[in-house]
């Protein structure tokens, strides 16, 4: 199982490669000036307002919220240490998934220096400048997408009731960093291929031992 994994993974990342080389030579460009001409629209705006659920310091409290209300449900209020321990597992899990995945994306910005999208709108450049110290200035990958990515898809593992919702709100949020001119659309597609990297990944390494995060009945 986990060989299938590991081949499906590096299948992904080979190809999610090949598309992200494709989006910055002939996509990214043109697909950033037609965004950037809606830019006044109301619609435009109803994604900038958006676009900041996909901050990590929402996601992160969410997790340890949770590991708060396990100690309180099933350690304090009713003694059950199986049961405190499976569900304070899901909620490390999300947390483990998230920073790891938030660093490595840094990592890449660092190494990678892709610069965003309004430097293109104010000065007409789309360069990259290796291991550039401002990490504001540096597009790729993109770390709104890999952080709300990440959270959305660790919270499906643990309510796959909700995880339409989750999918959709991952969807919707990680198109408005390309819709308001924050990311190009190669930025977007190597942090979601990150993102999914990391989630199952860690999944297989938390549930190693037949236990899983999920908590909740599909």
């Amino acid at each position: 199982m986990t060989d299938v994994l590991h081949r499906r993974l590096l299948i992904g990342g080979i190809v999610t490669a090949l598309i992200c080389a494709a989006l910055i030579t002939w996509v990214d460009v043109p697909l950033a000036l037609y965004f950037n001409g809606y830019r006044a629209t109301w619609w435009a705006e109803s994604f900038n307002f958006i676009t900041d659920f996909a901050n990590g310091a929402i996601w992160y409290p969410v997790a340890v919220i949770g590991l708060i209300a396990a100690y309180v449900r099933h350690k304090k209020r009713a003694p059950n240490e199986a049961a405190f321990r499976k569900e304070a597992r899901a909620w490390i899990f999300m947390i483990t998934t998230m920073f790891t995945s938030g660093t490595f994306v840094n990592a890449l910005k660092f190494a990678v220096g892709r610069e965003r999208p309004r430097l293109l709108f104010r000065d007409g450049t789309t360069g990259f400048h290796p291991f550039n110290l401002n990490l504001t200035d540096c597009g790729f990958p993109s770390g709104h997408t890999q952080s709300i990515w990440t959270a959305m898809l660790c919270l499906s593992f643990i309510y796959p009731p909700a995880r339409p919702l989750f999918i959709a709100v991952a969807i919707a949020i990680s198109a408005s960093r390309i819709i308001i001119g924050a990311h190009y659309a190669g930025d977007v597609m190597a942090s979601l291929y990150i993102a999914f990297f990391a989630a199952f990944l860690w999944k297989r390494w938390f549930e190693k031992d037949g236990i899983t995060v999920q908590l909740a009945r599909q």
